[in-house]
């Protein structure tokens, strides 16, 4: 037992002494806990008499005010007192009735005198810093003015102006408001807990703003840190992704620019080959990474992933149909970017293949995108390619009678491709008769072109020359029809045979030769 006592204290009066332990605590810490709790009660707005009580629980009595203890009063309390437990608890709570009661109106009044000083202290403050922020930004405001069109300068990308000037100006004023604004309501986020803070009654309030500013903040915090593993275990899965595709890409490079050759394998498939590796590395990267994706476990992220997954099934058939036409168009590589094709009726020069279409312009310089599922379910006629080896062979077909000797036609229409520009001279053309008609003969004449680009100039110029040729040799190009009795009618057959094959009919005809001939001859043009 400490004979000197422990002071229970309030407010820097002593209320009673305290001489003996309770349990792990000593006579001073008993009472240092008591002082505590009394200063708590009386920095409540208001004190309830009444609501101070004493009673016995377990061989011991305690001192109770709203349900919260203030002292315990046990046997060893009572020793060299002659007093017992209860009168010892009815002594204490009549003294700290007394003492709490006027302790609490002269601390309250007091107390709120203070805090109303405080709460307009802060908001002075508040007042005063709001002020000089609006300075501070007018001026920098006043500042980006005047040097207007020395900090802006227009923002280019690729000849493309992406922001100009007064864009950009904008802009700058429009994030300088923006931060000012922030900052106003950062300052009352912090003064409103302070306030709150002065007066007791509405220190929870300051509690739960504080809770509700710094839980969300404190969640973001934990889930950023908790999250770093999987974090890093993303960047590292993307780099030796990303250092992969690189090294695929450079390989696609040397095959594209024939210095490293692999046997089988044509340089224009290194690109189309990259690109398809390429998707799927990286849809294999993606896989790779979904599991350490934050969310990727919970239901609503699969439920997501599902929705998406049959709007891509449903909507993406035609898609899905022209990659793999693309594909398949690749490596079977009917044409490529420059080259004269036909796709059904179309006729032009390859500008564009990718993976979904072909751009092609026409001679009329028509641009026209196919789909590539088209393509591959039609034919396709290129005309570049027979040209980079013995040359492209173009034809037009002309029916002449039957007067005329073929040998001379043959003459006329080789005659006039050899003069005609374009037609390679090394390979001498050709004629073919395709068929002996009832009335003429259809030949056609065929020749080699160096540059498929020109077929239609070319065929053009052939027509004009076969014009010129025969006209010179006085041969029509006709197709005749006759209607002719053979009663004497002259023979349809060149002279020279015509003569051959007379003898000595032409003493047993009878009639006068200009009477005896009464067939008609017409000739139709072709």
């Amino acid at each position: 037992m400490d004979l000197k006592g422990s002071p229970v204290l309030l407010s820097g009066d002593t209320l009673f002494h305290i001489y003996s332990s309770h349990g792990a605590f000593t006579a001073e810490d008993r009472a240092g806990a008591v002082s505590a709790r009394l200063q708590e009660i009386i920095r409540e707005p208001q004190f309830y008499p009444d609501s101070l009580l004493s009673f016995e629980i377990e061989n011991d009595n305690y001192v109770i005010y709203r349900d919260r203890i203030i002292f315990v009063v046990s046997k060893k309390d009572t020793i060299g007192t002659g007093l017992s437990m209860e009168t010892i608890s009815g002594q204490i709570v009549n003294t700290l009735k007394e003492h709490l009661e006027h302790k609490s109106r002269t601390f309250n009044l007091w107390f709120m005198i203070k805090n109303i000083g405080y709460t307009l202290l802060v908001v002075f403050v508040l007042a005063l810093i709001i002020k000089l922020l609006n300075w501070l930004f007018r001026k920098i405001i006043r500042y980006v003015v005047a040097n207007k069109e020395r900090l802006f300068k227009s923002i280019v990308l690729n000849n493309y102006e992406f922001l100009n000037a007064e864009r950009e100006y904008s802009v700058a004023v429009s994030l300088i408001k923006i931060i000012k604004i922030g900052l106003i309501i950062l300052l009352f986020l912090i003064a409103l807990p302070v306030i709150f803070s002065i007066f007791p009654a509405t220190e929870g309030v300051t509690r739960k703003i504080i809770d509700l500013i710094w839980s969300p903040v404190r969640d973001i915090l934990l889930g950023v840190v908790n999250y770093l593993p999987e974090l890093i275990t993303i960047i590292v899965i993307y780099v030796v992704f990303r250092y992969l595709i690189r090294f695929v890409g450079f390989l696609s490079n040397e095959i594209g620019r024939k210095k490293l050759v692999l046997p089988g394998f044509h340089p224009d498939w290194a690109k189309p080959t990259y690109n398809i590796t390429k998707v799927v590395l990286y849809a294999f990267m993606f896989v790779v990474i979904f599991p350490y994706l934050p969310g990727s476990e919970s239901p609503i992220f699969r439920g997501v992933s599902v929705f998406l997954g049959i709007l891509l099934s449903l909507g993406s058939s035609t898609l899905i149909s022209n990659a793999m036409a693309g594909m398949v168009i690749t490596y079977m590589r009917p044409y490529k970017i420059g080259d004269r094709i036909k796709i059904d009726d179309v006729v032009g020069d390859v500008m564009e293949k990718t993976m979904m279409i072909t751009r092609i312009k026409t001679i009329k310089n028509e641009d026209i995108t196919i789909p590539n599922a088209k393509i591959l379910t039609s034919y396709t006629v290129n005309y570049t390619t027979p040209t980079e080896r013995e040359g492209l062979i173009i034809h037009t077909t002309l029916t002449i009678g039957y007067d005329a000797p073929w040998r001379k036609v043959h003459d006329l229409m080789i005659c006039a491709a050899e003069k005609t520009e374009g037609v390679k001279t090394t390979l001498k053309p050709f004629v073919l008769q395709t068929s002996l008609d009832d009335f003429f003969i259809s030949y056609q004449i065929n020749a080699y072109i160096k540059d498929a680009r020109k077929v239609f100039k070319i065929k053009s110029d052939l027509h004009q020359n076969l014009q010129d040729e025969f006209n010179k040799a006085g041969v029509e190009i006709m197709s005749p029809h006759y209607r002719s009795e053979r009663d004497g009618n002259a023979l349809t057959m060149p002279e020279e045979l015509e003569t051959r094959g007379k003898g000595d009919e032409e003493t047993g005809r009878q009639g006068d030769k200009e009477t005896g001939r009464k067939g008609d001859k017409e000739k139709k043009g072709k």
